[in-house]
């Protein structure tokens, strides 16, 4: 039984999958890393990945014939995971991001300890491209809480989650309906039925990428995000000024809403 399957989907990536997996750390028969390849341009086989990252860990691929986007890949290695039945739990990352040498053992310590909690987040530093501009995305740590402020944001970054596997069994994998915004209701689903918690440490570094998809389809992913609001909401007062909050964030340009979080939650 492993502990945890690591999902990765990729896209024309294969140098920051590479950085990534070189900061995965844990046992090697305890842990596999399933690569969902969405249809790359030049696929990502094996033998492309340097011997030093083969012999650190168990890495899988499965491959795409085309690119389906991230919703579909994600669905793809879940389903797969699921299937086999052979891990307690399910951590995430992307291309590029990069872990604390600690994360996973951290996680999967949490998990076994608390077994109420179904999915666990942290802290997550985000670094521009030149390493010159970083801020700490704070969430709240009690579910509870999360709860609540999931009416306001999505409190958890996606690549420093791990949920537990036999959740999946009550919920739904990652919704079609909600177009870059599909975590945010994953995670919604997750919370009306489980517990969660977001250890209040930096376990995961990912990089501001002005080509990425929050910064690309802004527009839509705010649209998205005022869809999960209004779906999943349970309070009222909440779901509007989580919707308000939404508009008025849709007002500004990423470079201002990035420069206002670095000088709110600098590192």
């Amino acid at each position: 039984m492993l502990d945890f399957y690591l999902l990765i989907p990729c896209y024309n990536n294969l140098e920051g999958l590479i950085r990534s997996l070189r900061s995965v750390v844990y046992p090697k028969k305890k842990c596999k890393v399933l690569i969902v390849d969405d249809g790359s341009d030049v696929p990502v086989t094996i033998e492309l990945l340097p011997a030093d990252i083969l012999q650190q860990l168990q890495i899988e691929i499965i491959r795409l014939t085309e690119n389906k986007g991230i919703t579909e890949a994600l669905n793809t290695g879940l389903q797969l995971i699921l299937e086999r039945n052979d891990a307690l739990y399910t951590a995430r990352l992307d291309c590029g991001d990069i872990c604390n040498e600690e994360r996973f053992l951290k996680q999967v310590n949490f998990l076994n300890e608390n077994t109420y909690i179904s999915l666990l987040g942290s802290l997550c530093l985000f670094v521009d491209s030149a390493k010159k501009n970083r801020f700490v995305y704070h969430a709240a740590e009690k579910h509870y809480v999360i709860r609540k402020q999931m009416h306001l944001k999505c409190s958890f970054i996606h690549p420093t989650v791990m949920f537990r596997n036999e959740s999946l069994k009550q919920t739904a994998l990652y919704p079609y309906n909600f177009p870059y915004a599909e975590d945010y209701a994953f995670f919604f689903e997750l919370i009306g039925k489980f517990h969660s918690h977001i250890l209040q440490e930096i376990l995961v570094e990912t990089e501001v990428n002005t080509e990425g998809i929050s910064v690309k389809k802004r527009k839509q992913q705010i649209r998205s995000k005022l869809k999960v609001i209004k779906h999943y909401g349970f309070i009222k007062t909440l779901i509007f000024v989580g919707l308000l909050r939404q508009h008025l964030l849709s007002l500004f340009p990423y470079k201002i809403i990035t420069q206002l979080k670095r000088f709110s939650f600098p590192h």
